[in-house]
């Protein structure tokens, strides 16, 4: 199972983008340049931000709603710290507050309609068309943000990006749990609701994010000592579950991630450490689930979790002599 190229999601990248083309156009906008309205004619102006007020609040209500319900249904089926990665999300906040503001802005203009002109030295009305588009176009990066922060995957990728080096090296233990504990309770959840397919997109990001802080120089060894300690404990834990459920498929899944950790941890002098600790907790899950499948219903797949076990020792043994 190899860990997946970590990737800028292209919906962050057009956020950027608008939130540049707005910022550019509100300037041009203030400062006379550019006119988007023609001016009020026979009392138009009023429709328009009476409209747009309208359009902004029914849209606000729908797509705001929709996506608490959402992400509220996430957190009960993988981890209550879903409705933070949202809430902090800086597109959330963002696309949110870009709707208030529009919508405060045409509130102040139709209070204001009798003494505010549409003209070059006024642009207000201009500005609040501009906000108008600006909001509802946010909401295309924000809709595709909301969707991607529902899957399990991409929830383990946001909480485990917030696990560095830095941070394992100075040895806060509670803040790195944060971190990691919510992702392996997902994929205990996964166990027991025997989803195979979830629990191999956790372990892949598991994975990704513990092969790419041992390639981090700022590690050091109080850091990888600090990984180990985080990581050990949940993995024996997490395969002695698959046991209990007796799941060998889980079982390889959760062994066949630590080996690949233990096989370039073991490639390196300074963190066989880091790679002995792993690889006892593979003995550890092994010896439990040889317990587990020993009835005669379980040959069959004993035999093929023994031949999967015997390749992984190899390929860790190699690893570790060389």
């Amino acid at each position: 199972m190899k860990g997946k190229a970590v990737r800028r999601p292209w919906e962050i990248g057009l956020f950027w983008v608008l939130v540049a083309a707005i910022a550019l156009t509100t300037m041009l906008v203030l400062s006379g340049s550019v006119r988007v309205y023609a001016g009020d004619v026979n009392g138009s102006t009023l429709f328009v931000l009476s409209s747009f007020l309208g359009s902004l609040a029914a849209v606000l209500g729908i797509a705001f709603t929709l996506t608490l319900i959402g992400v509220q249904l996430a957190a009960q089926s993988y981890t209550h710290r879903v409705m933070g990665l949202h809430t902090r999300s800086i597109v959330f906040v963002f696309t949110f507050g870009m709707f208030l503001v529009a919508m405060v802005l045409m509130g102040v203009l139709m209070a204001l309609y009798g003494s505010m002109q549409a003209t070059s030295g006024h642009p207000w009305v201009d500005l609040a068309v501009v906000w108008f588009i600006s909001a509802l176009a946010l909401l295309v990066p924000f809709a595709v943000r909301t969707i991607r922060l529902l899957a399990p995957d991409n929830i383990a990728a946001a909480l485990l990006a917030h696990v560095s080096a830095r941070q394992l090296k100075s040895g806060d233990t509670a803040s790195v749990h944060v971190r990691i504990g919510p992702v392996f309770d997902m994929a205990r959840k996964a166990i027991v609701s025997r989803d195979e397919r979830t629990l191999e997109l956790l372990m892949a990001q598991v994975q990704c994010r513990v092969a790419a802080l041992l390639t981090d120089a700022g590690l050091g060894q109080q850091g990888l000592t600090q990984l180990v300690q985080a990581l050990g404990p949940e993995f024996r834990d997490l395969g002695w579950l698959a046991g209990d459920h007796l799941d060998i498929g889980a079982v390889k899944r959760v062994v066949d991630c630590l080996r690949e950790l233990v096989c370039q941890a073991g490639g390196r002098p300074d963190q066989r450490g880091f790679a002995d600790e792993l690889n006892a907790a593979i003995g550890d899950i092994w010896k439990e689930a040889a317990v587990r499948f020993s009835e005669k219903a379980f040959a069959a797949r004993l035999a093929d979790l023994e031949a999967s076990m015997n390749s992984c020792r190899l390929e860790i043994s190699s690893v570790l002599k060389s």
